[in-house]
């Protein structure tokens, strides 16, 4: 190298100076180095992705076995339910005509021995009626097998005040436990189509979905609460679209 001749042209020096004093090697590296680092990356990026990835749950379904039973205005007629059927019009509530302090609504089921419903309504408010005495429920209250809830538009907010809900849809989301298992929901639509009608608006009712979550292997399925309500806000969610459109 011309650096190596120079440094001995000038004189008797030491071999290893000349060679500090030479430029630095850069030693390539090997092929496969780089290779194996690739696939390193590789398989800790897979790796990830499998330690990460959380599946969706593992459930079965079948047609809901919850019976609602609605009644009509005026009389003690009574008729069931059908998933996504209207009632008729003399089985419409309204505040101003009817008798009743309320929509009625019996939830009942003989499927089960021991079960219990969690019940919540989205607008407007739940009551229970017996004999001459009206009991505001809670936004979610627990109730069992054979009862009759009443829906209304008025919302109590003191001993004698009163305020009236004013939208045009309102749900009723019904969560069915046997012991501490989830084994089934539903959820039912009420609404009016004439709101501008105060104080005589009519309301109607319907089964918007019944599902059951029958026993595999003769073992409760492992429903989480999380999981139905997303599916009952989800089921709500298509209907507001169906009817925008």
């Amino acid at each position: 190298m011309k650096e190596k001749r120079l440094l001995k042209a000038m004189g008797k020096v030491d071999e290893k100076y000349i060679e500090e004093a030479s430029p630095a090697q850069h030693a390539k590296r090997p092929g496969w180095l780089k290779r194996g680092a690739i696939a390193a990356c590789l398989c800790v990026a897979l790796l990830a992705g499998v330690l990460f990835k959380i599946p969706g749950p593992d459930v079965t379904i079948a047609p809901g076995f919850l019976v609602v039973t609605a009644y009509a205005a005026s009389s003690d007629e009574e008729i069931t339910m059908q998933e996504g059927i209207e009632l008729p019009t003399d089985y419409k509530w309204s505040l101003a005509m009817s008798s009743r302090p309320g929509l009625p609504l019996k939830l009942s089921t003989t499927e089960y021995d021991d079960l219990s419903f969690e019940v919540s309504v989205d607008g407007g408010t739940l009551l229970f009626w017996e004999g001459n005495k009206i009991t505001y429920l809670d936004s979610s209250f627990n109730t069992g097998n054979d009862t009759t809830v009443y829906w209304t538009n008025l919302s109590r907010t003191g001993e004698s005040d009163f305020e009236r809900y004013m939208g045009t849809t309102a749900y009723i989301n019904i969560v069915i436990y046997e012991g501490d298992n989830i084994v089934g929901y539903a959820v039912v639509e009420i609404y009016t189509n004439d709101l501008e009608n105060e104080p005589a608006q009519t309301y109607s009712a319907k089964l918007l979905k019944s599902v059951s979550f029958p026993k595999a292997n003769r073992e409760y399925q492992k429903i989480t609460a999380e999981y139905v309500a997303t599916e009952m806000e989800q089921i709500k969610n298509e209907t507001q679209a169906g009817q925008r459109w």
